[in-house]
């Protein structure tokens, strides 16, 4: 075996020219900005699913002080707390509901990014009851609870 290189019949040395390597470079850049772009927007909607994840869990556990305490709401409340490491604004709003007995409660669950209140996040509603009143029971006789024999029977 001899170490003898052999000659190339055009001339011209092997490897890519300037050209070739500025297209491929160019092929890079893009899918490198296409990739970024792709996660940028992928952590984002991380970000966005877990701030709405973490103000469910502030408006449940709201409404689970309001049950505990008993607290019997008459007006719109507005409260601002630190919970899950960040500060929310809770707004509660009160509602009538089918009886005197039972108030109906919207809570509303807002971030609180550099000391401004972004728009709500998370919004449930709860019933809750007033012990102290007599429940009584709801009157149905309003409601129709006869049907149409035809409709009833099916036809076969």
């Amino acid at each position: 075996m001899s170490s003898k290189a052999i000659p190339l019949k055009s001339g011209r040395e092997s490897g890519f020219t300037l050209i070739e390597v500025m297209v491929a470079l160019a092929i890079l850049a893009v899918v490198a900005v296409a990739a970024s772009r792709a996660s940028s927007a992928y952590l984002s909607s991380v970000d966005i699913l877990r701030t709405r994840t973490l103000a469910h869990f502030v408006a449940q556990n709201a409404a689970a002080d309001l049950r505990i305490q008993g607290t019997w709401l008459t007006a719109n409340r507005t409260q601002t707390v630190n919970a899950q490491g960040r500060d929310w604004q809770i707004s509660m709003t009160v509602g009538d509901a089918i009886t005197p007995a039972l108030k109906e409660v919207n809570i509303a669950v807002s971030p609180i990014i550099d000391g401004q209140t972004r728009t709500s996040v998370s919004d449930i509603t709860v019933m809750l009851s007033n012990t102290e009143q007599d429940t009584g029971s709801l009157d149905l006789s309003g409601l129709s609870t006869t049907r149409n024999s035809e409709q009833a029977g099916g036809g076969l």
